[in-house]
């Protein structure tokens, strides 16, 4: 049983660029309606890095127990939601502060209610992706900051829990160069592909058996994605993997190039790398400087149906198949394309889509509403360097990006997401490396010459989702109703702005999961500069909340109160 205070693990060493936590206590509740947060006294050395593993009396929740099923319904006068956040100013990061009681149901302007809320979609896990430039950075690493570093994203207890990731099949923009596993020119018999993946096995294969020993047995789900074929298969005069003829891909070429999947999935399996789910192209809209191959939908549906999709159904059971994999403002046409017609819907097990044109949240509920059975899987998500705002250290990060993450995951969820992917997992201090200079920021960023890891705030706001809302965890369509003081544009009214932004305009954000345990877990968001207090309503039953500007929370408690004397 765990010790009546809020436990934290110093997993990152006081050295050059990290802090260690010092101490944590809770504070008590301070009388009906009001909620203390503790402020966790921290030893502040660089930056802080540190990671929630304990909890208080009463806080088994906080520890996942994915099999139990239903839980026994908790009395009345013993049932509290343990918050869990992250705040700007306050120093909280994934820090436990009080375990709130339940109190009798009360009048309140800003309410999240998940009484008798339906049931959505499944979770299948969080994650990021396991690029080349990732598994340089990482190999660069020494052996102590290599191991914690795979701590901090795949441990369920002391690190954030992922349990999704995704790799390229062959080179991508974060590779150091283009490469492929079968260049000799027209080889259609695919008589010399490297069934051993031999560059695979020395970059992005050991990072991700490292993440799948630390997840002990926690299955990683693996999504693979192609940039380009290799570069004889493509379409142009100047045959080469980086840009794309539109088509990208020669007629001639879509049977050898669904077998030249089937191999690759095989090569990685033969490494104990099993393959989840694969998209049939990244952003095939996109002729890109990059590694790219360019399809419009109906040329997808051509080559998914006619070979991509009876090769890998009859030689690769079980994997799933994504549509598109591009950005959400043309996923309705996609999936149009890929699930009005039986005969082709039913090689694609749901549909894939990247952030880089803002919210469309819109467009992910029609596609959810319109083909609720297929998968809807937010497969890529980063920020380009040149997003900082000014004063922004490679060492801290910007703060508005772990908002931002946190909007996008929300909404993504709200409308039928089945989880959520970040771009790489790690990179360099100057934001790569690859092969065209496109620098992006990341969760978890390496000073590679001084051995050092800075972790950023998209970090800390991903891990509230990641560590709590395990796989199996099932939305709740919870009701949630904002009326702050003074007046507010309406979120249905707020202007498109870039992708990744968020702001007080947003008001309260929430979404709730039902997990395998029977708890309920439920994310609140104020990327606002005013704090928001709120009420959680679970039947009769309610929570009083407040949550800082600029911070988001976790509250995980029993889905089932009784009140003494119910039988």
């Amino acid at each position: 049983m765990p010790d009546a205070h809020s436990s934290v693990s110093p997993i990152l060493e006081v050295e050059a660029g990290y802090a260690e936590f010092a101490s944590s206590r809770d504070a008590p509740v301070r009388g009906r309606r009001t909620v203390a947060w503790a402020a966790s006294a921290l030893a502040v050395v660089g930056v802080a890095s540190y990671l929630v593993t304990g909890g208080g009396a009463g806080r088994a929740a906080l520890r996942v127990e994915p099999h139990l099923g239903t839980m026994k319904g908790v009395p009345f006068g013993e049932a509290c939601a343990q918050v869990v956040e992250t705040h700007k100013n306050s120093g909280h990061r994934l820090s436990e502060t009080t375990c709130v009681p339940f109190e009798m149901d009360y009048a309140a302007l800003n309410t999240i209610d998940i009484t008798n809320a339906d049931l959505g979609q499944e979770v299948v896990g969080f994650g990021g992706a396991f690029t080349e430039a990732s598994a340089l950075v990482w190999q660069g690493l020494s052996e102590k900051n290599q191991k914690r570093f795979i701590e901090l994203y795949f441990n369920q207890e002391t690190g954030i829990g992922f349990s999704l990731g995704r790799v390229h099949i062959n080179s991508c923009d974060f590779s150091v160069n283009s490469y492929s596993f079968d260049d000799v020119p027209e080889d259609f018999d695919l008589k010399y592909f490297d069934h051993s993946v031999n560059h695979d096995a020395r970059t992005m294969i050991p990072m991700i058996k490292a993440a799948m020993e630390e997840a002990d047995g926690r299955p990683i789900n693996m999504l693979a994605s192609p940039w380009s074929p290799p570069a004889w298969m493509k379409r142009g005069k100047d045959q080469k993997m980086t840009g794309s003829e539109k088509p990208g891909l020669r007629r001639d070429c879509h049977d050898v190039w669904a077998n030249y999947f089937s191999r690759w999935i095989d090569a990685y399996k033969k490494h104990d790398v099993p393959i989840w789910g694969v998209t049939f192209q990244n952003e095939p809209e996109n002729p890109a400087g990059w590694d790219a191959c360019v399809y419009n939908a109906s040329e997808m549906v051509e080559w998914v149906s006619g070979s991509l999709g009876p090769v890998l159904r009859k030689e690769q059971p079980g994997v799933k198949i994504f549509a598109f994999d591009h950005n959400k403002d043309h996923v309705v046409e996609w999936a149009e394309a890929s699930f009005t017609d039986p005969a082709v819907s039913q090689y694609f097990d749901g549909i894939a889509f990247h952030w880089y044109t803002g919210d469309e949240f819109g467009h992910v509920a029609e596609v959810q509403h319109r083909w609720p059975d297929k998968l809807l899987l937010p497969s890529e998500a980063t920020y380009e360097k040149y997003r900082w705002h000014a004063g922004t250290t490679l060492a801290q990060g910007d703060w508005t990006m772990g908002e931002g993450y946190a909007h996008d995951i929300l909404g993504d969820l709200n409308n039928g997401a089945i989880g959520w992917l970040d771009w790489n997992l790690l990179l360099d201090s100057r934001g790569g490396p690859n092969h065209l200079f496109n620098d992006c920021d990341a969760a978890i960023m390496a000073d590679v010459p001084k051995d050092e890891l800075y972790v950023h705030p998209q970090y800390w706001f991903m891990g509230h989702f990641s560590k709590y809302i395990v796989p199996g965890s099932k939305l709740l369509r919870a009701k949630l109703s904002y009326q702050p003081e003074g007046t507010r544009t309406p979120v249905a009214d707020v202007k498109p702005r870039p992708y990744g932004v968020c702001d007080g305009e947003f008001g309260l954000e929430a979404t709730s999961f039902l997990r395998p345990d029977g708890q309920i877990a439920t994310v609140v968001l104020n990327c606002g500069d005013q704090a928001i207090t709120y009420k959680l309503r679970h039947g009769q039953y309610a929570v009083p909340g407040h949550i800082p500007g600029h911070a988001i929370q976790t509250l995980v408690y029993p889905s089932s109160i009784v009140t003494p004397g119910d039988k």
